[in-house]
């Protein structure tokens, strides 16, 4: 009977753990499912013009049965925040610039702090100036009345163009052209001055080995005396 009574205590008191979770779980899935991950969203767009206007919007809703809850909204820029949490879903650029640029996210929380989702990232690119205003026109010099009986100046023709030179004109010469013949004709003699001179050095070296080689007995011959 002990045991029995053991037992039901110890079922009891699972099942009351067990309702415990189960009620916790429901909750938070509950909770989990109050609204969904805002979505950020760039007005004009996430590329606009330095100089304008842009509104980032962080949207998402309750659902129906929620409409009498409220949501608190703050906005983030490289991880750091730009406005703090409020009713605003919207965070306004009155005039961009290239300093807005960067990484920005949205946050959506309840008003208990229970339940805050954030967005993804939305990459803003602030263009320069457009370099595309046309370029201010001259107006033309106002031109002066021809005399009553005289004929009007006409304006002078576009100039004739330069002439070309030609290759039949003794005085051209092409860069990329033939050398000149008298040219080669001065080389080749050059060349000709030039294996004359070594043919007399060998000459010249030859006849100063045989004078060597008469020297060497006279020499020897005195020294024997």
């Amino acid at each position: 009977m002990k045991l029995g009574c053991v037992l039901m205590a110890w079922a009891l008191y699972l099942s009351l753990g067990v309702l415990w979770v189960a009620q916790m779980l429901l909750a938070a899935g509950c909770h989990a499912e109050l609204f969904p991950a805002p979505i950020l969203r760039a007005v004009p767009s996430a590329e606009p013009q330095a100089g304008g206007p842009m509104t980032l919007s962080c949207q998402t809703k309750l659902p129906l049965q929620r409409s009498a809850a409220r949501l608190l909204f703050s906005f983030y820029k490289d991880g750091r925040i730009v406005q703090s949490r409020g009713l605003s879903s919207e965070f306004q650029i009155p005039t961009a610039s290239e300093d807005h640029s960067g990484s920005y996210r949205c946050e959506a929380a309840t008003e208990d702090n229970q339940v805050w989702k954030q967005s993804p990232q939305l990459e803003i690119r602030v263009q320069g100036a457009s370099s595309s205003a046309a370029p201010p026109t001259l107006n033309p010099a106002p031109q002066k009345s021809a005399a009553p009986g005289t004929a009007p100046e006409e304006a002078p023709g576009p100039l004739p163009p330069p002439p070309t030179p030609s290759s039949e004109d003794p005085g051209f010469s092409s860069p990329l052209g033939m050398p000149d013949p008298h040219l080669y004709h001065q080389m080749g003699l050059l060349l000709k001055h030039m294996q004359d001179v070594r043919v007399l050095l060998g000459h010249l070296l030859m006849e100063l080995r045989e004078l060597s080689g008469h020297r060497k007995p006279g020499t020897t011959k005195a020294t024997a005396e």
